[in-house]
C-alpha cells in the first residue's frame, strides 16, 4: 500500500513538473510584426490640464522588442523591464524625464498605460496615456 502511494504522489508530481514546464512554450501571447497604436493622453502642469490628445502610430514589435519607441524615445533607457505571462512592465529614464508602463498582450490586441514625469523650462509635467494595440501584418520590408 505504501509502494502505491509513493507512486502515486512521484507520478502526480511529474505530471505537476511537465504542466508548468509546457504553460508557455513560445513566451508571450504576440503576433510578432507591424502593429498600430493608439494612445490617449491627458498632460498636467501645476493645476493646469490640458484636453486628452489622441494619436495613432505604427510600429514593428517582435518578442525581443515590446515595448513600442518613438524617435523621441531614441535618447531614453529602458530600465527594470519585465515580462510575467502576457504582460510587460519597465521605467523609462531619458535627460529630462522618467515613466513607467505596462501592457498586457492577447495575441493581436493589447491594452496599457504609460505615465511619464518630465520637467520643462522649470515646469514638473505629468502625462498620462491609455495605450491600445492592434496587429496589421508583417513588419514593410526595411522597417524595424
Amino acid at each position: 500500500m505504501k509502494n502505491v502511494l509513493r507512486h502515486t504522489v512521484v507520478l502526480f508530481a511529474l505530471i505537476l513538473l511537465c504542466a508548468a514546464g509546457t504553460a508557455h512554450p513560445a513566451g508571450i501571447d504576440m503576433k510578432e510584426g507591424d502593429w498600430e497604436i493608439s494612445s490617449v493622453a491627458s498632460m498636467t502642469m501645476g493645476a493646469m490640464s490640458m484636453p486628452p490628445t489622441t494619436r495613432k502610430l505604427t510600429y514593428c514589435l517582435t518578442r525581443e522588442d515590446l515595448v513600442p519607441k518613438t524617435e523621441k524615445d531614441k535618447d531614453c533607457k529602458i530600465l527594470n523591464k519585465k515580462v510575467v505571462g502576457n504582460t510587460v512592465s519597465w521605467r523609462m529614464e531619458c535627460k529630462k524625464a522618467e515613466g513607467e508602463g505596462e501592457i498586457t498582450y492577447r495575441g493581436t490586441t493589447y491594452n496599457g498605460f504609460y505615465k511619464m514625469k518630465m520637467v520643462e523650462e522649470g515646469q514638473a509635467m505629468t502625462m498620462n496615456s491609455k495605450l491600445a494595440g492592434k496587429y496589421l501584418g508583417p513588419c514593410p520590408k526595411g522597417r524595424k
